[in-house]
């Protein structure tokens, strides 16, 4: 998953330009979807993943089509789609597992430890009594 760095470095110095999809096919080692796009670079054609945001590519992608991205002059192969930089997805469907599943491992442990605190505080004045 890009990280917000990477959003960063490209609303800072990423050029926009139009790429068109040439590729939208499984990875053969990890079963995860990849898009590779085609562009004209500042050093030639560049041909390159596109990178998905939380595991999520823009609707639409077909081989053939046109499509604005934005791309790193010091590291072509880092390309985002231009909407996403301008505004990326707030939260994706792998963020949202995360921190749903993630609840419980946070809350609980807190829940068990005050209340065993609450617990063990009533004993301790009943026992001081």
């Amino acid at each position: 998953m890009p990280s917000r760095s990477l959003v960063a470095d490209l609303r800072s110095r990423g050029v926009p330009v139009v790429a068109e999809v040439v590729d939208t096919s499984n990875n053969k080692y990890d079963d995860r979807s990849e898009v590779v796009v085609r562009f004209r670079g500042f050093e030639g054609e560049v041909e390159t993943e596109l990178h998905d945001w939380g595991g999520r590519y823009p609707d639409g992608l077909f081989v053939g089509t046109d499509i604005m991205v934005t791309f790193d002059p010091q590291d072509p192969s880092r390309v985002l789609t231009s909407r996403w930089v301008a505004d990326p997805p707030l939260v994706t469907t792998p963020m949202l597992v995360v921190a749903v599943c993630g609840f419980p491992f946070v809350v609980l442990p807190w829940f068990v430890m005050v209340r065993r605190r609450r617990l063990l505080q009533a004993r301790a004045r009943i026992m001081a009594e």
